[in-house]
């Protein structure tokens, strides 16, 4: 299949047809985990993304069978605040992955553009983030990646949590690609290359929430070694010393998120599987759970 394009169309220039089904809108964004172009499922009738892997991953066959397997994992999550994985597929050689369009911003942009959100916004998105993650997590899906980049809000101010089966292919990029704009928000053990687990993702969560409700990242290191022993030896500045709305038991949850040892952080984030389990009138009360209520709203 022969395209043209011009640099800033990407590789796929707006009408081009990939595989007899999916017609080219435009480049979305490019990064260093590949480029993603919003499209039209010409079967379905629908809008769709597509994100192409990066060059190296298609000759890396460990890398690529583990994004394969990762994203058979990922189909099985089903949320309101989890962006839909829809398909695999490969042109030209270049796997790329079919997934829900989300017509919105993602949570990056969000915080560079307004800063710090007010504390029920925060809120709200927190409960959101807290429920798509458990939710994932419930079906045995570790995201290894999450970070504000790969978190959208769209038009209606849903939460949804991108990217699921990503990190897996890892392995077929060089440390560059890997760690563009990642480090800052990965676990003591995920820095140290030791294994990764539900309680990386937490760990994690615990940053990105720290950052929506200050506006400000809970380390700031000019290195991935000086990061490393930050994460081990410092405690962040208290959330309520930057913004004294945040209500306490938020900020006990969050820094509980961010204790160096796995085993001392939340056992599932922030308390979201009780609010589940109340919105699907199970019960319980508020007591210990500091994001009570999920927030999640059915989506069309």
């Amino acid at each position: 299949m022969g395209t043209t394009s011009t640099p800033d169309e990407g590789r796929f220039p707006p009408g081009a047809v990939l595989a007899q089904r999916y017609r080219i809108a435009g480049r979305l964004g490019k990064g260093g985990m590949g480029e993603v172009y919003k499209a039209t499922d010409l079967v379905l009738g629908q809008t769709v993304a597509l994100k192409f892997l990066p060059a190296g991953v298609a000759a890396n066959a460990p890398a690529l069978e583990r994004f394969r397997n990762e994203v058979r994992l990922a189909r099985q999550v089903s949320h309101p605040n989890v962006c839909r994985v829809y398909d695999i597929g490969e042109i030209e050689g270049t796997p790329f992955l079919t997934m829900e369009y989300v017509d919105g911003e993602d949570l990056a942009s969000l915080l560079r553009r307004i800063g710090r959100l007010p504390a029920d916004k925060a809120l709200d998105i927190a409960r959101r983030l807290c429920a798509g993650l458990a939710a994932a997590h419930d079906k045995g899906v570790l995201h290894r990646d999450l970070k504000p980049a790969n978190i959208m809000i769209d038009g209606r101010g849903e939460v949804l949590i991108t990217d699921f089966g990503l990190a897996a292919v890892a392995g077929g990029l060089d440390a560059a690609q890997v760690r563009q704009g990642t480090p800052a928000y990965m676990a003591p053990e995920q820095l140290a290359g030791r294994e990764v687990t539900l309680k990386s993702d937490l760990y994690a969560l615990g940053l990105v929430l720290y950052e929506i409700f200050t506006g400000k990242r809970a380390f700031e290191a000019p290195s991935l070694a000086e990061l490393a022993r930050m994460q081990q030896e410092c405690t962040p500045p208290g959330l309520t010393t930057i913004a004294k709305e945040v209500d306490p038991a938020v900020e006990r949850a969050i820094l509980r998120c961010l204790a160096p040892p796995p085993a001392a952080r939340l056992r599932q984030g922030c308390g979201a599987g009780a609010a589940r389990r109340r919105s699907a009138g199970g019960g319980g009360g508020r007591r210990g759970n500091a994001f009570a209520g999920d927030g999640s709203r059915e989506r069309d």
